[in-house]
C-alpha cells in the first residue's frame, strides 16, 4: 500500500531539541523535513487504524495490535518503508556526500567528481588500517559536498552506477519547501490573556505545491481499508495532511549489477541507527562477510519521539542522516546479492519503521585494500 500526504497548510516537524521552558534554546526550535521515522510511523498506524474499525479513543482490539503493534517500536506485521519527500508523484533524495561539486559563476551548485579512497591503509587512532579519502582537487579549488540539495531518481541512478548527476538532477532544498518562523504565546485558560513571559519560538515547514511525504507499507491484510481520501492529524500542533494514493509514474528501483569484485556502496535514504562497532568496521554490517570500511556523513542527528501510551518523550538515540554514504567490502558478494531487494538494504536497528533503508551502489569508483 504507497502513500502519500500532503499538507494542507504548515507542518511542524521538530528536532530533537527540547521544547521545554527550562531547556529551550532561545533561538527556537529547530524545524525538519521530512519529518523522521517515527513521527510518519505514528500518524501511519492511526490513519490505518481509523480505516479499519478504531473509533479514535477506545484501546485498539487484538486484531488491529496484531496487525499494527501494541507500542511505539513494535508495530506487529506492519513493514513501513519511508518517509520520502515526494514531488509530482516522484521521489527525491539527499544528496549523497561522496558526490562532491562546487558553486559556479552562474550561481547553481554542480557535480564534479566522487569521492575515492587511498589506494593503502593509513595508521590512525581507529586503527592501523583505517581507510582515507583520495585528495579531491580539479586545479579550480577545493570540492564540498552537496548541502542543501536533492537529487531525482534518475539523478540517485547515475550516483549508484558511479556516475554524475546532470544539472536537471540537482534540486536546491528551496524549490521543495522554506522555513517559517512562529512565535507562540501561552494563554491563561480563566482570563483567555498571555501568561507573562510564557513565549515560544518554533520553525514550521511550508511544503511547494505538489510536494508531500511518501511511503509505502507492507505486511498489511488484503482485505483491509486504505486510508486514502482521509484527512490526518501530522506532526507537532496536529496540522492536517490530506493523504492520497501515491502511484508512481516509474518503478521506484533499480538493481545496481554488483559484481565479484568485494566492494560496494550504501547511500542512506532515511535515517540509520547503526552500532558503533559496525560504523567502524569493527563488527559486520547485519549479513555474512560485509563490514564498512569508511563513510562519508554529517553530524549525527537526535531522533527521539513521543510514547502515546505513556504521555511521555521516548529516548534519544544518534543516526546517521539520510545522504550519508558508507564504502564497505564483503567476502560474500552472493549473500549480498540475496539480501537485496530491488536494489535496497535495510541495515541497522528499527527498520521495519522506516530507519536504515539504503540504496545499494556499485564500487568500482574505489579498490579494496590489499
Amino acid at each position: 500500500m504507497k502513500l502519500a500526504f500532503y499538507p494542507l497548510d504548515t507542518w511542524f516537524f521538530r528536532d530533537g531539541t527540547p521544547f521545554d521552558k527550562k531547556a529551550s534554546p532561545q533561538e527556537g526550535v529547530v524545524g525538519v523535513f521530512p519529518p523522521y521515522p517515527p513521527t510518519i510511523a505514528g500518524a501511519l498506524r492511526v490513519a490505518l487504524a481509523h480505516a479499519n474499525g478504531w473509533d479514535g479513543h477506545s484501546p485498539w482490539s487484538r486484531e488491529l495490535e496484531a496487525i499494527l503493534g501494541d507500542g511505539p517500536e513494535s508495530l506487529g506485521q506492519l513493514r513501513i518503508t519511508g518517509p520520502l519527500i515526494v514531488r509530482r508523484s516522484g521521489p527525491v533524495f539527499r544528496m549523497p556526500r561522496h558526490v562532491r561539486g562546487r558553486v559556479e559563476a552562474d550561481g547553481r551548485w554542480r557535480a564534479h567528481d566522487l569521492v575515492r579512497l587511498s589506494g593503502a591503509p593509513t595508521p590512525t587512532d581507529l586503527g592501523h588500517a583505517t581507510r582515507l579519502p583520495a585528495e579531491l582537487d580539479d586545479g579550480k579549488g577545493r570540492l564540498s559536498p552537496g548541502e542543501g540539495r536533492m537529487t531525482t531518481l534518475r539523478g540517485l541512478a547515475r550516483i549508484l552506477r558511479g556516475e554524475l548527476p546532470s544539472d536537471d538532477d540537482v534540486i536546491v532544498d528551496d524549490d521543495l519547501w522554506t522555513s517559517e518562523p512562529r512565535v507562540g504565546i501561552e494563554r491563561e485558560l480563566t482570563t483567555r490573556t498571555a501568561v507573562d513571559g510564557a513565549l515560544y519560538s518554533t520553525q514550521h515547514v511550508r511544503a511547494r505545491p505538489e510536494v508531500g511525504v511518501g511511503v509505502w507499507a507492507d505486511g498489511l491484510p488484503s482485505n483491509w481499508s486504505s486510508p486514502a481520501g482521509s484527512l490526518i492529524p501530522l506532526g507537532g500542533e496536529s496540522r492536517l495532511a490530506a493523504c492520497d494514493r501515491w502511484d508512481p509514474a516509474a518503478p521506484l528501483w533499480r538493481d545496481v549489477p554488483i559484481d565479484d569484485s568485494g566492494t560496494f556502496l550504501l547511500v542512506a535514504l532515511t535515517p540509520v541507527l547503526l552500532e558503533r562497532d559496525v560504523f567502524l568496521g569493527k563488527s559486520e554490517l547485519g549479513f555474512e562477510g560485509a563490514r564498512v570500511v569508511f563513510a562519508c556523513t554529517d553530524r549525527p542527528m537526535r531522533i527521539g519521539g513521543w510514547d502515546s501510551r505513556r504521555r511521555e518523550p521516548l529516548p534519544m538515540k544518534n543516526a546517521l542522516p539520510a545522504g550519508t554514504t558508507l564504502f564497505c567490502e564483503t567476502d560474500r558478494p552472493d549473500v549480498l546479492r540475496e539480501a537485496m531487494s530491488d536494489g535496497l538494504l535495510r541495515i541497522g536497528r528499527l527498520t521495519t519503521m522506516g530507519f536504515g533503508l539504503c540504496a545499494v551502489g556499485s564500487g568500482r569508483s574505489w579498490e579494496r585494500a590489499r
